[in-house]
């Protein structure tokens, strides 16, 4: 303590102003999240009073301390602790009889019972209080609003709370309250987020973090994180989740560490991890039963039986724990967690066998409501799903899970941003798995093919949406730009590469956050149908191949003359294929190897590539057809034309066979306006480029300083084909930053997702950007996968590092072929067998076919 707090502490002169300033410092210390501070403060107030007799100021001053003093004792010793304090705290209130210290102590009551999980006393307390708010000072009564809007947050009356927290916030705007207003706004936010409109969640929650930046972090930090989770962005949230974790260990904030551990053990759930799930949530049970909060405890027991389940215990021991979960529930009329407990007891008994038992379980269960979180009305329908197989009804599945892929897709097209898009398809990993492998037992390649369409690369068919223009994201992106900079011009020193690593990802971060708060539009276009792409296939003369993966197998779907369904066996040895012809690529593209190396490699390559076509090729009894094939997981990474049956194929990879389809539709046009761009660095990319130029009379050529990063946005909005000659980076962790280098920086994938334009085929002749980042339901981000969501019909790109001389020598025999009138795939084909290389070069056609 200094010499000016121990002044303070021992303060002369009118002994109740004393009490009032410790007090006020203990008030300011609860409030800034350091409890134990306000205790200590509070009890030497009330050790004051104690030298003062009962009287009707000092008794009401007594009642205002001890509500300090409850709430910070409350976060050491749990909330019946507090509660304890403010029973005292309401006696001196009674005797004073001053509504102003009544409305205090219910409200404060009310805000304990809120954290012990006892919501029927908080909604009785708020109730009454509200009835007395006049009474209340301004800060007083926003508070009051606040929390009676958070009770009935809990008991699902969403139009019960949005009007408590509009007032509070016009209320603390008023009274120009910013660090209050936050609060408010951010609790708009949690309803926004409990209503499922995630985009508006997040928007209020930023907006919350602008107005008041001084808050404490850590409420912010766990909210947003709950929204991020229910967006099955699980990697961002454990961040968020991990930060908010250090900051209650700091502040000795047991419930609330214990929140995180909960909502980490949730992410952890729906990413797959399913070790963690049931640490973090065994940690925040035995948190919550040490502080006798027993509604919290009883949801981290739920989650705890969900990762039980995951992890494949035994069904027969999980059915009473989940019984007594539901009546607990029920008694307390928490209608979601009820519901949840009753999935987890039909789900175990379904893991046991016993699927009357699991029948009776879902019998009388109301139907999942419309603005019921994704999460839960998903994992309704999955568990019927179940249900109806498990009784033969095979088709009633099959229908309850096209129905709830079809809610996904909805969902999944409420948001603006890709990133949000395409990670929200988690959610329906358990039920695409369970549709596939309902198609696979019917041993019908037209169920397989239905089944494997239905949730694959759903956000290729979702309307594009362009956000506003942001200039706080643009002042992002520059900064952005000058770090990458500094990182390339000092790679060798690591030691100073370090914080600029560290920003670098905060930069990322905090760009790519702004578009989540950009609400979609329209809905999914439905999944095409068999006949509609075998009538297209018969048109273009191509065989389909669409690759599926099924608990731990593989299998291809052949669309030809015939339909054909095979199964191809494990899958992991075709994805340990993939990687070491990848990597065996990378080392080749060196330019300096030495010849011994050189030909083990080579030697490695070759094994590889054979092994690949035996596994993937051989057995589908192709006849040396144009291919159309639709990849899945690591396959999407295969360089498909270096394998030996395929070579001088005509191919293209498509996410999906609806996205080939429609990839078919080319826009009709008068003439071909071509651009051609070469980046820094590149020993033979002008030369590249002008010979793109060469090939196609009236095209635009940008070399040198020309290569801006703005005649880049230029060609992108006007022209038909974009060559792109440049120095490329796909980055696994961050795809949407994955990079083109121009002469004045580079240009990332996401600044082209903000594109209102794509050309109609790009080539991007740089190393890997052909590469994506695979999540669940075959959702890819990159380059080449951004371009196609955005309309382009025809990527080529590279899947590894190509030597410069052997890109450039390629591209100028493939355009050369294009100009002429052969369609890309097949100009692509031909010009891979033709350069002079011992490594066919590893680029893909994605999407469909383009000619002039």
């Amino acid at each position: 303590m200094s010499a000016g707090e121990a002044t303070q502490a021992r303060p002369r002169g009118d002994p109740v102003a004393a009490v009032r300033a410790l007090h006020a410092r203990a008030v300011d210390e609860y409030a800034a999240a350091r409890p134990a501070r306000a205790r200590s403060l509070a009890q030497r107030a009330l050790a004051a009073l104690a030298e003062l007799p009962h009287d009707r100021e000092h008794d009401a001053q007594r009642a205002k301390v001890l509500v300090t003093l409850g709430l910070a004792e409350s976060e050491f010793g749990g909330p019946a602790a507090g509660l304890s304090i403010l029973a005292e705290a309401e006696r001196f209130a009674d005797d004073v009889g001053d509504p102003a210290i009544s409305v205090l102590v219910r409200s404060q009551r009310g805000a304990l019972a809120i954290r012990s999980g006892d919501l029927s006393s908080a909604l009785m307390a708020y109730t009454k209080a509200y009835e007395f708010i006049d009474h209340a000072p301004a800060f007083d009564r926003q508070v009051i609003l606040g929390n009676f809007a958070i009770v009935h947050l809990y008991l699902g009356n969403l139009r019960a709370a949005r009007p408590l927290f509009d007032a509070a916030i016009r209320l603390t705007q008023d009274a120009g309250m910013a660090p209050e207003e936050a609060k408010a706004r951010h609790n708009l936010g949690y309803l926004d987020y409990l209503a499922g409109d995630l985009p508006s969640a997040l928007r209020q929650m930023a907006d919350a973090v602008a107005l008041s930046p001084e808050l404490p972090e850590g409420i912010p930090l766990l909210d947003r994180a709950r929204v991020l989770v229910e967006a099955g962005l699980v990697r961002e949230a454990d961040v968020a989740l991990a930060g908010a974790a250090a900051i209650f260990r700091r502040d000795r904030l047991p419930q609330d560490l214990a929140e995180v551990e909960l909502e980490r053990a949730h992410g952890a759930l729906i990413g797959g991890d399913t070790e963690a799930a049931r640490r973090f949530a065994a940690r925040a049970r035995d948190r919550f039963r040490r502080r006798g909060i027993d509604r919290w405890r009883r949801s981290a027991e739920l989650l705890l039986l969900q990762g039980d389940l995951a992890a494949q215990r035994p069904g027969s021991r999980l059915v009473a724990p989940a019984q007594r979960l539901r009546a607990e529930f029920e008694a307390e009329r928490l209608r979601l967690p009820s519901r949840t407990a009753a999935l987890i007891v039909a789900e175990a008994h379904l893991a046991a066998g016993q699927v009357s038992a699991a029948a009776d379980a879902l019998a009388g269960l109301p139907p999942a409501r419309r603005d019921d979180p994704i999460t839960g009305r998903l994992h309704s329908d999955y568990v019927h799903a179940r249900a109806d197989a498990a009784r033969g009804e095979t088709g009633s599945a099959r229908r309850r899970i096209g129905r709830a892929l079809g809610v996904l897709a909805d969902y999944q097209a409420s948001f603006g941003s890709i990133d949000l898009r395409t990670a929200s398809a988690v959610h329906g990993r358990r039920l695409a798995e369970l549709d596939v492998a309902l198609a696979l037992d019917s041993g019908r390649p037209a169920s397989v093919f239905a089944a494997a369409e239905r949730a694959r690369a759903v956000s290729s068919r979702l309307p594009a949406v362009r956000p506003p223009d942001d200039p706080v994201a643009a002042d992002l992106l520059a900064e952005l730009r000058q770090t990458i900079e500094s990182l390339r011009v000092g790679e060798q020193d690591r030691a100073a590469a370090e914080p600029l690593l560290r920003r670098r990802r905060d930069l990322e971060q905090q760009i790519v956050a702004r578009t989540w708060t950009v609400s979609g539009s329209g809905s999914a276009v439905r999944a095409a149908g068999m006949e509609d792409v075998r009538a297209k296939l018969v048109e273009r003369g191509r065989t389909m191949v669409m690759f599926v993966q099924a608990n731990g197998r593989s299998w291809a779907v052949v669309i030809g003359a015939r339909l054909r369904l095979h199964d191809l066996g494990s899958a992991v040895p075709a994805a340990e294929g993939v990687r070491r012809v990848r990597a065996d690529l990378d080392v080749l593209a060196q330019p300096r190897l030495p010849g011994g190396i050189r030909g083990a490699v080579r030697s490695s390559l070759r094994r590889s590539l054979a092994g690949l076509d035996a596994a993937l090729i051989a057995p589908l009894g192709l006849a040396g057809e144009a291919l159309a094939i639709v990849s899945t997981g690591d396959l999407g990474q295969l360089p498909w034309a270096s394998l030996p049956s395929l070579r001088g194929v005509s191919l293209v990879v498509a996410p999906s066979a609806t996205k080939w389809l429609a990839s078919t539709e080319q826009r009709a046009a008068a003439r071909t306006d071509v651009a051609a761009i070469a980046g820094p660095d590149l020993a033979r990319g002008a030369e590249e480029a002008e010979a793109v130029g060469s090939a196609w009379p009236g095209s635009t050529v940008s070399t040198g300083s020309a290569a801006t990063r703005a005649e880049f946005a230029t060609a992108v909005s006007r022209a038909h084909v974009l060559h792109v000659a440049a120095h490329g980076v796909h980055q696994p962790e961050n795809p949407l930053f994955s990079s083109l280098r121009m002469a004045d920086g580079p240009i990332f994938a996401h600044e082209l997702d903000q594109s209102a334009l794509a050309p109609e085929h790009v080539v991007l002749s740089a190393c890997e950007v052909g590469l994506a980042t695979v999540r669940p339901g075959d959702e890819a981000l990159g380059l080449a996968s951004v371009l196609l969501n955005l309309g382009t019909r025809s990527v080529i790109a590279g899947v590894a590092r190509v030597a410069d001389d052997v890109a450039a020598q390629t591209m100028a025999g493939y355009h050369a072929k294009l100009a002429g009138g052969v369609d890309s795939a097949a100009a692509l084909a031909a010009a891979l067998i033709e350069v002079d290389s011992d490594v066919t070069p590893p680029f893909v056609a994605f999407g469909a076919t383009w000619s002039a």
